[in-house]
């Protein structure tokens, strides 16, 4: 028999579009529940306005907190876990094992004949895929390897990543291995198999002109395409590049430049 999934909590973030309006940023991530046999699973119990609101959307599919008897966290970012302590009771899953109290055991690639784990490090070293076998198909519960659908479109866009060659390369496999995507901040959607392919390929200069190339992670600036960004550190601006002159990656060339 397979495995059940369901969207309780839509996610939804506005850091993707807070550095050109402004304003308070707004999130919160995407819960999931995970049924396969005797595992009742809550993934990312996240951060909400009221823990109310995830209380009433188990009660919608006829569970109680108590019932929750596994709890998953996709990655270490705070956003995903802070309710937690909502399932006391609850062994939790996270990048560094199975936990039951103050025991922790390593988790097998393979945890149920339909769920499959694997590290998919990049926006966090933490994170981790559920790949669960469902009837409809292959679901990964991905956390933020996408935070909405094709969102961000290219790995180096996402400005918490700590790793963007490491994400464009778990973005590949979680789009090659499944049939439907749940992200870290909106709804689950089907992928385009062909998604996978076009993952590979750069994207145009032209294109990459019309938009921006990156959001500077310190001072939230667009950078507007690869010559005004560091060339060691993509995620940051020229004015907040924090390379020394003797920068064995870029020489610092573009340092010296804006100082003449």
């Amino acid at each position: 028999m397979s495995a059940q999934v369901k969207v309780l909590i839509e996610g939804y973030t506005n850091a993707d579009s807070k550095a050109e309006s402004g304003g308070e940023e707004k999130t919160c991530p995407t819960v999931s529940l995970v049924r396969d046999g005797d595992l009742i699973m809550v993934v990312d119990p996240g951060i909400l306005e009221s823990q109310q609101i995830l209380v009433d959307a188990l009660q919608k599919q006829g569970l109680g907190v108590d019932d929750v008897n596994m709890v998953c966290i996709t990655h270490s970012h705070i956003d995903h876990y802070r309710n937690i302590g909502m399932f006391p009771d609850a062994k939790t899953l996270e990048y560094f094992g199975v936990w039951d109290k103050g025991n922790c055991e390593d988790w097998q690639e393979q945890f149920t004949p339909n769920i499959q784990i694997l590290r998919t490090p990049g926006h966090d070293y933490t994170s981790i895929t559920l790949f669960v076998k469902t009837n409809d198909g292959i679901v990964a519960i991905c956390g933020d390897v996408f935070w909405k659908e094709n969102y961000p479109e290219r790995a180096q866009d996402d400005t918490f990543a700590s790793n963007p060659e490491k994400l464009e390369l778990s973005r590949e496999s979680v789009l090659r291995m499944a049939d439907w995507i749940i992200p870290g901040h909106a709804g689950m959607y089907k992928i385009k198999k062909s998604e996978a392919k076009e993952s590979k390929v750069e994207k145009s200069d032209a294109k990459d002109s019309q938009k921006p190339f990156a959001i500077c992670r310190k001072c939230k600036g667009i950078i507007k395409n690869k010559l005004d960004s560091c060339l060691c550190r993509p995620y940051l601006c020229h004015k907040c590049c924090e390379c020394g002159f003797d920068c064995d990656v870029c020489g610092c060339s573009h340092i010296r430049k804006l100082q003449r």
